[in-house]
């Protein structure tokens, strides 16, 4: 009986399709829900010539900048242009049919494009860089009012998350260009060791679930760090998380992988949260839904949110190093973690339920830096790195007017960015309690709240006064 057990777990691991994971410090923006009930023939792409450096004029190499646009509401010469700033990812037609945005363009009949962001192979990595970036919206902008029509527009940016970022540091930087932006979730503050990431995910759970749910996370994940320390223990933990092979419990950066794991399902889950999506996570810690003991819990949670299926978790190093090596989005974001922003959701040590998970460390985040892109990213560069860009665009001080800042209060990334007082007179800030990461981007949603309905229209108003004034 003993034989078929492990023959059956022996092929189930053969027949698996081995998964890793990686770090939610990359952000990936879905389009909005109702865009899958409207159609896309209004959406239209096209690209321009960008020059590949903008602040070197004897570089004349150049590259293709796609964008996309839809007209459809369009009032003609002179009506204002909306841009959504793309950010870390592949920009899809779906934000140009619905969202926050979409509604600010219906209501003042405006032009609506959706940018790219730039993005480079391993020998112009040089090239990827926010001062690149906003240049080319600088450029493009310039070049959309030489049509005629546009001559006379207003232009109003809207970015999320990293990108919301970048309009708030364009309006700094080329205020001339734009009437106003609207930045959500941005992160403005570039900081390496990230430990309020993680301290913002457990105020999230203990918020929306309730000090039962934190008692079953917490003990789940001391039991683990306990099923170490034995070798029946560490099979029982290799069971519970659904383990491709056993982790070398000797190598620092394989636990780490493996912390990852854990803390990076807990993260996602708030960082995509909607009202009453972590209670259901809760209720069903407090069933047998995902497993019996603490232990099984996280490991069935983790397997569940994140459709493991069949397959199983592979959970060495180069792993993530392999995933970082291909010309990804992926990778071209892990890059400027390293050389401009870091954003390395640590291990806290204040008492949450993620403080025993150690191997979280500046150090496994760095040593990544260093192995996929050049051992010079050490810790030392990228302290440096992060300085500059504070440096260059105030950190939590920022000097901008006619700016829109909203943040979620259980957004992981709210831990970065001024949510708690407005960035100037003209720049209002809107923290909404049990909303995430880009809500308001979003269209109207069953289970959005009032105030979070209360802060998409109080953006769309003000916008509409920055374009009604002459």
């Amino acid at each position: 009986m003993i034989i078929l057990l492990v023959l059956g777990s022996f092929f189930c691991l053969i027949c698996a399709e081995p998964r890793g994971v990686e770090p939610p410090i990359r952000v990936d923006l879905q389009p909005p829900e109702e865009t899958q009930t409207r159609s896309a023939r209004n959406v239209q792409q096209n690209w321009v010539t960008m020059p590949v450096d903008h602040f070197d004029p004897q570089n004349t190499e150049t590259f293709q900048m796609r964008f996309m646009y839809n007209e459809e509401f369009f009032g003609g010469n002179g009506y204002p242009i909306f841009i959504l700033v793309g950010g870390e990812w592949t920009i899809v037609e779906g934000w140009l049919r619905a969202g926050n945005m979409f509604e600010m363009a219906r209501e003042n009949r405006g032009y609506q494009i959706y940018t790219e962001h730039r993005d480079f192979t391993t020998e112009n990595l040089q090239y990827l860089n926010v001062d690149q970036a906003l240049a080319d919206l600088a450029y493009f902008i310039n070049e959309m009012k030489k049509q005629p029509r546009f001559a006379d527009s207003k232009v109003i940016l809207y970015g999320g998350s990293y990108a919301a970022n970048m309009v708030l540091w364009f309006k700094q930087r080329y205020p001339h260009l734009v009437e106003g932006t609207v930045a959500s979730s941005g992160p403005i503050l570039a900081k390496v060791d990230f430990t309020g990431y993680l301290e913002v995910v457990h105020e999230a759970f203990l918020l929306e679930g309730g000090e039962q749910c934190i008692a079953t996370i917490k003990q789940g994940i001391e039991d683990t760090i306990l099923a170490m320390q034995t070798e029946e223990g560490k099979r029982e933990l290799e069971a519970a998380y659904r383990l491709c092979n056993p982790i070398d419990y000797n190598d620092r950066f394989d636990l780490g992988y493996f912390s990852g794991l854990i803390s990076w399902s807990f993260s996602t889950s708030v960082q995509q949260a909607r009202p009453g999506t972590l209670l259901t996570i809760c209720n069903d810690f407090a069933s047998e839904t995902y497993g019996v003991t603490p232990m099984q819990k996280i490991g069935g949670y983790i397997a569940t949110t994140r459709s493991l299926g069949n397959s199983c978790w592979h959970m060495e190093y180069q792993g993530i190093l392999n995933a970082y090596s291909g010309n990804t989005n992926s990778r071209a974001w892990y890059y400027q973690t390293c050389t401009e922003y870091g954003y390395y959701q640590t291990a806290p040590t204040s008492g949450t339920v993620f403080d025993p998970l150690v191997w979280l460390s500046v150090e496994f985040y760095v040593d990544i830096c260093k192995r996929v892109f050049d051992e010079r990213f050490d810790e030392a560069f990228v302290y440096d790195a992060i300085d500059r860009v504070n440096l260059i665009f105030g950190g939590l001080e920022p000097k901008v007017n006619n700016t829109i800042n909203i943040h979620g209060y259980i957004d992981p990334w709210r831990a970065l960015g001024v949510y708690d007082r407005d960035l100037t007179e003209t720049s209002p800030t809107y923290t909404v309690t049990r909303a995430s990461h880009c809500f308001d981007m979003q269209g109207w949603l069953r289970t959005d709240t009032i105030r979070m309905t209360n802060a998409q229209q109080a953006a769309r108003r003000l916008v509409a006064r920055w374009l009604s004034n002459t």
